[in-house]
């Protein structure tokens, strides 16, 4: 999964949400051969994803196309043809890889929680952690205010939506077994500390 890792924060991999659905529907594409070429002519003459207008379907499709690119065929089967908890912690699982602030908010504080056994995190700590990382780093002061929020805001949408978290306030860290067919996956690749960041509990 070397090749999936970047290492910078990368606008690109958090300007959208988190496209579930859309994801589907492209890897089951690519896994049906068909090219990134022919998926974009479908998202724009046959309406493929249900926004409100071709601009937006193509903005999503780029960000889906960062995500999706490079992803081992195996991940791809798992969005494509699991069922949707299934896809919804592999997509994770990959965003995991691209997106170096999501990567930082599991191990960091939602980790450092779990380790001494709370799982609980208020809101006002995550939005803490962000403003540290933002303040500390050269390339995130140098993006504008609204770049940053909607950055941090789907960063956190994601971990929401994979239900990693849940709840208002404080939120509940929810440990839960990672869907087996991705277990089996990652355990294969030796990738333990990815099922320890996806809150496994048998880790």
């Amino acid at each position: 999964m070397e090749s999936l890792l970047y290492r910078s924060y990368e606008v690109a991999s958090a300007n959208h949400p988190f496209l579930l659905e859309e994801t589907m529907t492209c890897a089951r594409m690519l896994l049906d051969k068909t090219s990134w070429d022919v998926i974009q002519q479908a998202v724009v003459q046959e309406h493929l994803f249900a926004t409100s207008s071709a601009t937006t379907a193509q903005s999503y499709l780029r960000a889906i196309r960062f995500r999706l690119e490079g992803a081992p065929p195996e991940l791809l089967a798992l969005i494509a043809h699991e069922d949707e908890r299934t896809a919804c912690y592999t997509l994770f699982f990959i965003l995991m890889h691209k997106n170096r602030l999501l990567r930082e908010l599991l191990e960091e504080p939602i980790r450092d929680c779990r380790l001494e056994g709370i799982f609980q995190i208020s809101r006002s700590d995550i939005l803490d952690f962000f403003e540290f990382k933002r303040e500390n780093s050269a390339a995130l002061s140098e993006w504008s205010d609204s770049t940053w929020r909607k950055f941090w805001g789907n960063t956190l949408k994601s971990v929401l939506e994979t239900g990693l978290l849940q709840g208002s306030e404080p939120l509940e860290i929810v440990t839960a077994p990672v869907p087996a067919a991705l277990r089996k996956w990652l355990l294969s690749q030796k990738e333990q500390l990815a099922l320890s960041l996806l809150l496994d509990p048998d880790v």
